[in-house]
């Protein structure tokens, strides 16, 4: 490209009518300048072939690398209006003509970029300056994106793949936090989070890369391919939220009820922890993102970001190792909630919220929550109301689901009340989440299991034993659906909408005429508040534990809607 010295324009007149000065334009030739010379024979040097003003290829590009879909424009500083809203007015001599024609080739290079990345073409532009005082570093950025492109980068590569052999043999080890690292950085690549994942993730992100495709994948290149979004991790039910109005953590996560409450809400999910292997695979299939894994590895501590304002928890119930009256902190160590005291007390959160048994109230005679509220309430300082018993019934799910909530607020909110939530008032029944179609025949009980539940609940009946299997009616409520056989044979419904008897399982005897079955892992679900669009990727035996070991999402989300609205009322 011929480049004109720009102080010629600037201080003469032009001589010649307009009729000499377009004749004289058009001959001016756009090829063969010294900078894109410089730039092309660099580029054959390092073994690239390209096409050179390649009329075929809207715009003609000064270099095309057409089977990759590379368009190089070399860009003069006058003629496409480098720094023109300052520079506009240098020009003193005939501004009628140079202003708005350069302003034509400004838009111009706009149609062209907007044209070639509808056609799928990646453009890059250079000043001549630039290419003048850095040739490598222009070199370097056209060969990075000719390995992007080289290496399919518009192919995406779905996360899900992480768990299968094709990686896990190679890449991720037993109890890895590559994978979780990874998909908590893409979730929070738009927010000030992503930095607590990035180092790692760009790492692990380059193995996969270099796995994927044997070509060599720099840092450089990785972090691009992260910022292209290339893993795919986001087509599933459950999205992130795009305009968060607050950030939380999900500790003890299960398969995601604490957070498909708080998502509800408009909250962002900055960390997650879960153990169990078959929950985080439901977590992940349905959130896009792998849950760290055990929390009392200093390690998995490691990565939890400071700045959220919600801790979400619903941890097992331990007893402690308690040496005076009222426990203190260091009296639950070796136990799962001097794991939570001790990050509520590392990133102190505004508010915490967490969840348990009914049991909890009268565990070791008490002592244990005694000694988790002294620990909360004197040791970190946090108010912390009375606990309360909140039932999954009360708040539209037709499941008698008793759970003892604790809340608490950090000190420098300066909150001295809070109230619980109030019952909905809504009736509900079985009938209202019962299957709309027949189930299969495999959810029958055999004759054989049906008379051994009846002996077994005569034999209790006549010791004054209220225990055995327990038929929930269409208007109905279920009892707490929990893990274990006892959970589904104290919900077995009545279904005589079946019309083959055959038996798709080894059973003994046969599949019984009265119409009994155990329910559904989608009417568990249901039971729990789950809507019908959330995976369940599980054998049914891992998801009937994986929703009885859940928390009814509906009580949760009318709770945590009430601590929202108590911390929307202070100025942190």
């Amino acid at each position: 490209m011929i480049q004109f010295h720009k102080k010629l324009y600037f201080c003469k007149m032009d001589r010649l009518t307009k009729e000499q000065r377009k004749k004289n334009m058009q001959a001016v030739k756009a090829t063969g300048s010294k900078i894109e010379s410089a730039l092309a024979k660099m580029l054959f040097a390092r073994g690239y072939r390209y096409r050179k003003n390649d009329k075929t290829v809207f715009g003609k590009p000064d270099l095309t690398f057409k089977k990759l879909k590379i368009a190089v424009f070399i860009d003069g500083e006058f003629w496409h209006g480098k720094d023109w809203n300052v520079r506009k007015y240098d020009h003193k001599s005939n501004q009628e003509f140079w202003i708005p024609k350069i302003e034509r080739n400004i838009q111009r290079d706009k149609e062209v970029n907007e044209e070639l990345d509808k056609q799928g073409w990646r453009v890059l532009r250079f000043w001549g300056k630039d290419i003048q005082k850095d040739l490598l570093s222009c070199i370097l950025k056209i060969e990075n994106v000719i390995k992007q492109e080289k290496m399919e980068f518009k192919e995406k590569i779905s996360t899900e793949d992480f768990g299968s052999s094709r990686y896990r043999i190679r890449i991720i080890e037993p109890d890895s936090n590559k994978e979780t690292v990874l998909t908590h950085y893409m979730h929070n690549s738009e927010n000030g989070v992503s930095k607590f994942y990035k180092k790692d993730a760009i790492k692990f992100a380059k193995e996969i890369l270099q796995h994927e495709y044997p070509e060599d994948v720099t840092l450089k290149v990785t972090e691009e391919a992260l910022q292209y979004k290339i893993f795919e991790t986001f087509n599933v039910p459950f999205p992130p939220v795009k305009n968060p109005e607050f950030k939380f953590i999900d500790l003890f996560a299960g398969i995601g009820g604490f957070r498909l409450a708080m998502q509800n809400l408009g909250g962002k999910c900055v960390y997650t922890s879960e153990w169990d292997l078959e929950a985080k695979r439901t977590y992940r299939a349905n959130f896009g993102e792998t849950p760290f894994g055990d929390i009392t590895k200093e390690e998995t501590k490691s990565y939890i970001p400071d700045g959220f304002d919600l801790l979400c928890a619903g941890f097992p119930c331990q007893a402690f190792s308690i040496a005076g009256k009222r426990g203190g902190f260091e009296d639950t160590r070796g136990t799962l909630f001097f794991d939570v005291a001790e990050i509520i007390r590392r990133k102190q959160p505004k508010a915490i919220f967490l969840e348990n048994v009914k049991g909890l109230r009268n565990h070791n005679s008490g002592k244990t929550l005694a000694t988790i509220l002294n620990v909360l309430r004197n040791d970190l300082e946090y108010y912390v109301p009375e606990p309360h018993i909140i039932n999954a019934k009360d708040f539209g799910v037709p499941q008698n689901r008793e759970r003892i909530y604790i809340v608490g607020f950090h000190k420098d909110t300066k909150i001295t009340e809070f109230k619980y939530p109030e019952p909905l008032k809504k009736e509900v029944c079985f009938a209202d989440i019962k299957e709309k179609n027949a189930v299969p025949t495999k959810y029958y009980l055999s004759t054989q299991y049906v008379q051994t539940l009846r002996n077994h609940k005569a034999r209790h009946e006549s010791k004054g034993n209220g225990f055995g299997f327990e038929i929930i009616l269409d208007d109905g409520i279920s009892n707490a659906i929990v893990v274990g056989g006892m959970g589904r044979e104290r919900n077995l419904v009545i279904d005589n909408r079946i019309s083959d008897f055959t038996p798709t399982t080894h059973i003994k005897g046969e599949v019984n005429r009265e119409g009994i079955r155990k329910m559904t892992p989608r009417e568990w679900a249901r039971l729990q508040g789950f809507p019908d669009n959330y995976i369940i990727p599980v054998a049914d035996a891992s998801a009937y534990k994986q929703f009885g070991n859940s928390v009814a999402v509906p009580a949760i989300q009318a709770t945590a809607k009430e601590i929202l609205k108590a911390i929307e009322k202070i100025r942190w």
